[in-house]
């Protein structure tokens, strides 16, 4: 069967396409698993695996209600065994991401030039103590700049839901880095 007789028309009337669907979430799906693995490489590794794997399931997938919430969990399931496959290879626990210069480019997005010492290293330990899902949603929100809409899609929830969990990890990062909400 061939990709384009894979296509089903949504209830919104648009016909989803496997190459579509693919090409509109692809950064997010890359974004994630480079926060995640740390190495643009093996984060396109993880990419090409899910992909593969959701086309194997494309037509199941299709009769999702959300699509993008089931390739969202086969790509945290390929970060996982990216993970393991480097604990396995190195013996040893994997390198954690290099939070340092996530951060780095997150302020230059942000064009805050400021950094003090210290400070990128206790905000990577206060990331770390995030929970998985405000983790996912300041990784998709702060750092790829993904619309409310779309991050709720990714994680089957609604907007309000990632508006609240946003609030909630920066409230709990604040509070990590020893400063209340309005300090500066």
């Amino acid at each position: 069967m061939t990709e384009s007789e894979w296509a089903v028309v949504r209830p919104s009337g648009l016909r989803l396409t496997f190459d579509a669907f693919c090409e509109t979430h692809e950064r997010a799906w890359f974004g994630i698993a480079r926060a995640r693995l740390r190495e643009d490489d093996a984060a396109r590794e993880a990419v090409e695996r899910m992909k593969d794997r959701l086309w194997q399931h494309w037509p199941r997938v299709l009769r999702e209600p959300v699509p993008a919430f089931r390739a969202w969990a086969f790509i945290k399931e390929e970060i996982g065994v990216s993970l393991a496959e480097t604990m396995v290879r190195a013996e040893e626990q994997p390198a954690v991401p290099d939070w340092v210069a996530v951060i780095r480019e997150a302020i230059e997005v942000a064009k805050d030039r400021a950094e003090a010492e210290g400070v990128h290293e206790a905000l990577y330990a206060a990331i770390r103590g995030l929970s998985e899902r405000r983790h996912d949603v300041v990784v998709l929100r702060y750092l790829l700049e993904l619309s409310d809409r779309t991050i709720a899609e990714y994680l089957d929830t609604t907007e309000a839901n990632v508006r609240s969990t946003a609030s909630q990890a920066i409230t709990r990062l604040a509070r990590a880095l020893g400063h209340e909400r309005g300090e500066r």
